[in-house]
């Protein structure tokens, strides 16, 4: 029998050490999260469980009792973080009241890239968060197809961990989410899987911390990083730890983007024909745009509301458009479209 080196008792009193550090983070964590959504589901309607047939993963939906299909109604999608710590189910827990008081649909997808004590290395963490960002667009079409949605209304907000989904889709996906609101959020700039021509620096971005959050130092590393990516974030410390927040106040801030900012958004849609070259660009906004100018990337332009443009070659082109709103104000937005097949 080999007797044990010195080797061995360091590497189990550095093991030891490890685990008592496991353990005091995971009762910090309860201690500071584990009451809070633990409030009372309405009764007025259901929390229905749905699956996304693609995807094949279930999300939680809250419907309010009143929803007509006469006016559209906003989105809100909420992502979890760390199991056992937050789930579907307890952010469901923490809106679904709320939401029934306040007009808004609910979405809550079960993830599996929200892993914050011990996250898994990048390759496999990003992974992850495509898989969900493919389970929460597919949530999100399949909620729009049943119901009167606005599409100038789908914010996506959630806490901890879930900061992965909400940085990874809603960074990838600006012209779905019209803002988010990260929650006390975990951050590791390995993990973010956003190219750099898919931002959108007018998205509405509030980063929210608390004045003594385990995780604050990550809060303002994601602050910096939103800062380098050309995005001006919205910042908001609170008073304690990591801690849940009264739904109230991402959506208040939701509230202020849809009355007070702009939404100017390109849609570009291949129409199939002239070799599948020819594109269709449409222009969202509001207040009503009043006129516009179209420059497609490739030297041409065009004043029409929503113009066809057939391309000469495929490839990758930055479709910009300048607009004047119907308030008197002037934006420009850009798109980057990938036209015919692209190597």
């Amino acid at each position: 029998m080999q007797t044990p080196g010195p080797d061995h008792g360091l590497r189990r009193a550095q093991t030891l050490r490890r685990l008592a550090t496991v353990s005091l983070l995971s009762g910090l964590a309860l201690l500071c999260c584990g009451c809070p959504a633990l409030e009372t589901l309405p009764s007025q309607a259901k929390v229905h469980e749905e699956t996304d047939e693609q995807s094949r993963r279930q999300y939680l939906l809250y419907v309010p009792s009143t929803y007509s299909d006469k006016h559209a109604w906003p989105l809100i999608v909420a992502c979890h973080g760390t199991w056992p710590y937050d789930t579907a189910e307890l952010q469901m827990r923490e809106w679904a009241k709320f939401a029934e008081d306040s007009g808004i649909i609910v979405i809550a997808p079960k993830l599996v890239g929200t892993k914050g004590d011990f996250p898994p290395p990048p390759e496999e963490q990003i992974a992850l968060q495509r898989e969900d960002e493919k389970a929460i667009l597919g949530a999100v079409s399949a909620v729009k197809l049943r119901y009167n949605i606005a599409e100038n209304e789908v914010f996506m907000t959630g806490w901890s961990a879930g900061g992965y989904a909400i940085l990874n889709t809603g960074l990838r996906n600006p012209d779905v989410f019209r803002a988010l609101a990260i929650r006390q959020s975990s951050f590791d700039e390995r993990f973010m899987d956003v190219p750099r021509d898919q931002v959108d620096p007018w998205q509405k971005v509030l980063v929210i911390y608390g004045v003594s959050d385990l995780l604050r130092e990550q809060s303002m590393a994601l602050l910096k990083w939103l800062w380098a990516a050309g995005i001006h974030p919205d910042e908001r410390e609170i008073t304690g730890s990591h801690r849940r927040i009264d739904p109230a106040v991402p959506w208040k801030y939701f509230r202020e983007v849809a009355k007070k900012s702009p939404w100017v958004r390109i849609r570009a849609t291949p129409t199939g024909g002239a070799k599948r070259l020819e594109m269709r660009f449409d222009l969202d906004a509001l207040p009503k745009a009043v006129k516009q100018k179209w420059f497609f990337g490739d030297g041409t332009d065009s004043h029409d509301a929503a113009p066809t443009h057939a391309y000469a070659e495929p490839g990758r082109y930055e479709v910009t458009v300048n607009v004047a709103l119907q308030d008197g104000k002037k934006y420009s937005r850009k798109k980057i479209v990938s036209v015919g097949r692209v190597d």
